[in-house]
């Protein structure tokens, strides 16, 4: 079926952070990263007929829901992802806390790559351990990775937590790229953290590559974390899935999830992740061709009328990173104080990304209209 993602649907006093927890009459929404779209007609068919029966008791997730996960990445990336290989946990944020608690030591260093998700740091600090950056390079309007710099980095790390597609910068790695990195990963001997919770959400003319599929030895070093949260738009249903083959990965993980009651998951939430994974190829093709859409208009908007506003290609997820160093005031002057446009300070994401500002493109295409209008008119009072 045909969704209509230019709907504008009212979110106010659903709890909604955008519409409810920051004002959003104060501003055009654009920052935290979910989408604006409905989601799929099966996912809430799913709820709805889990809701008809009565009884919400001590609930074990179903081994269907591991399988449909499994057959969903075989379809979409080719890869193999054994039911029996998924710890099925809340989110990606507190999983990567987990994993840093169950494999790793106080003194253990963790490398990443920046500007990213500003809980990457956070989690190395919360967790006692001590965090490597290495920053991307700007090269021609393309976010790069230094591997000179990540060499020198991992020499002393023991872990590299992985961003792929990377957030804020939208970047998707390539194969060479990929291959690069687990090359130093072996030969450091480092244990490889790749959060791949946006790889579903590919822009036509790119392809995520799982970390797992670059090396057939990179099974054994590797915890891949995925979402469908994030995917279809139900961030709330908090269900992410832990993926390793390494047995003893496995195992640690499983050990302090024991050991504090953790993992038992929303019953509501194990029918919508099912129903997602079965049948949600129609909407998320239907989302991925709108964002892009969407991407494309933008671009048009900062290429002809606010030039000095340099739009970096937007090939994973749909949050867009933009070089606003070559204008006159601060970013969230700009786009916040004159602009009334709330994204995200680049800044947030670590000091690499001063001068940036990430813009969601998830949104009906008439509020997108609407904040390019806003931009515009500030932008044309600076540069007449």
């Amino acid at each position: 079926m045909d969704y209509d993602f230019n709907r504008v649907i009212d979110r106010r006093n659903t709890g909604s952070i955008k519409e409810d927890y920051q004002l959003a009459e104060a501003m055009i929404p654009l920052w935290v990263a979910d989408m604006d779209f409905e989601v799929s007609h099966e996912i809430i068919q799913a709820a709805q007929e889990r809701l008809l029966h009565p009884i919400f008791g001590y609930t074990t997730l179903p081994a269907s829901l591991l399988e449909a996960a499994s057959l969903w990445y075989q379809r979409r990336h080719r890869v193999t992802y054994q039911p029996s290989d998924m710890i099925p946990y809340y989110g990606v944020v507190s999983a990567i806390h987990l994993c840093f608690m169950a494999l790793t030591k106080e003194e253990d260093r963790v490398t990443i790559i920046s500007p990213v998700y500003m809980r990457f740091p956070m989690s190395v600090s919360e967790t006692s351990r001590t965090l490597n950056e290495v920053s991307m390079i700007n090269r021609c309007n393309r976010m790069e990775i230094d591997f000179e710099q990540l060499e020198i980095s991992l020499q002393k790390s023991n872990v590299l937590l992985l961003c792929n597609p990377h957030n804020p910068v939208g970047r998707v790695f390539t194969m060479q790229e990929l291959t690069r990195i687990y090359d130093l990963v072996e030969k450091y001997d480092i244990m490889v953290i790749s959060d791949e919770i946006h790889a579903d959400l590919i822009m036509p003319g790119y392809q995520h590559i799982p970390f797992v599929q670059v090396h057939p030895k990179a099974k054994q070093r590797t915890i891949t974390l995925v979402s469908s949260t994030k995917t279809f738009n139900i961030a709330q249903a908090g269900m992410a899935l832990i993926v390793t083959a390494n047995l003893d990965y496995q195992v640690a993980i499983k050990q302090w999830m024991t050991k504090f009651h953790l993992g038992a998951m929303n019953v509501i939430s194990m029918a919508m992740v099912e129903a997602a994974y079965r049948h949600g190829d129609d909407w998320l093709d239907q989302v991925i061709l709108y964002i892009y859409q969407n991407y494309q208009y933008v671009v048009s908007e900062f290429t002809q009328h606010m030039p000095r506003i340099k739009v970096l290609p937007l090939e994973g997820s749909y949050l867009l990173w933009l070089d606003c160093r070559n204008i006159s005031i601060s970013v969230v002057d700009f786009f916040e104080t004159q602009a009334r446009v709330r994204g995200e300070d680049g800044i947030l994401f670590g000091q690499d990304g001063k001068g940036y500002y990430r813009l969601n493109l998830a949104s009906p295409r008439i509020l997108l209209e609407k904040a390019m209008n806003q931009l515009k008119e500030v932008y044309f009072t600076l540069y007449p």
